[in-house]
């Protein structure tokens, strides 16, 4: 299908089963689409409906998760009466497996999660619209830097720690019994939120 023009009517399919998330996709594609009509689908079998209107869709929003869906098994039937349709997988489900299968269609240009933002859902949109194929896309979370301050003892307990002291070296070192030094390390280990000991050993190096 050729790109739509700008100034030409763009109808696009909203295949949701829950209105609300419908609607909150309808009011993101009309900041970037001026002129717009929906067609609403919320199962398979409107699904199959809504692509088949007579002024062919220039695009499909499709959720995985709706009834007669199968979590995404049915996407192939549905898409293969369709196949000039470009389609944006919507979805909560972004198992790897699921991502490639759907994207091994060769009419889906886009899986793109649900945890993605608005701007990120736009250029998808937008991309697909224009023959492109952004393929799987997701919010990517920033690493956080570490805000957890050990004591100025368990930071001593840890410096040996990464030494690669045991827990006898660690209390010989320092004078306190062993078990003392247990003690230490549970409280490293949880402020840290680790479970072992290499863990709390490389927690700064991980969060670079």
């Amino acid at each position: 299908m050729t790109p739509p023009l700008a100034n030409e009517e763009i109808t696009v399919v909203i295949a949701e089963d829950h209105a609300l998330v419908r609607d909150g996709l309808k009011m993101l594609i009309r900041d970037i689409l001026p002129h717009v009509e929906f067609v609403d689908a919320s199962d398979a079998m409107t699904l199959s409906a809504a692509m088949a209107v007579q002024a062919q869709p220039h695009l499909a929003l499709i959720d995985l998760n709706m009834p007669g869906m199968e979590r995404g098994d049915a996407l192939q039937d549905i898409l293969s009466k369709w196949p000039q349709i470009p389609v944006v997988v919507v979805s909560a489900l972004s198992s790897p497996d699921l991502v490639r299968r759907c994207l091994n269609l060769p009419s889906v240009c886009a899986f793109v999660s649900k945890n993605a933002s608005a701007a990120q859902m736009k250029t998808a949109i937008k991309s697909s619209l224009e023959g492109g194929r952004p393929g799987f896309v997701q919010l990517s979370e920033p690493k956080q830097e570490a805000v957890v301050r050990l004591s100025p003892r368990l930071e001593e307990v840890r410096e040996l720690l990464r030494m690669g002291m045991t827990n006898k070296s660690i209390a010989q070192q320092l004078n306190i019994s062993e078990g003392t030094v247990k003690n230490y390390m549970s409280e490293i280990f949880k402020q840290l939120n680790v479970t072992n000991r290499t863990q709390a050993a490389r927690f700064d190096e991980d969060l670079k």
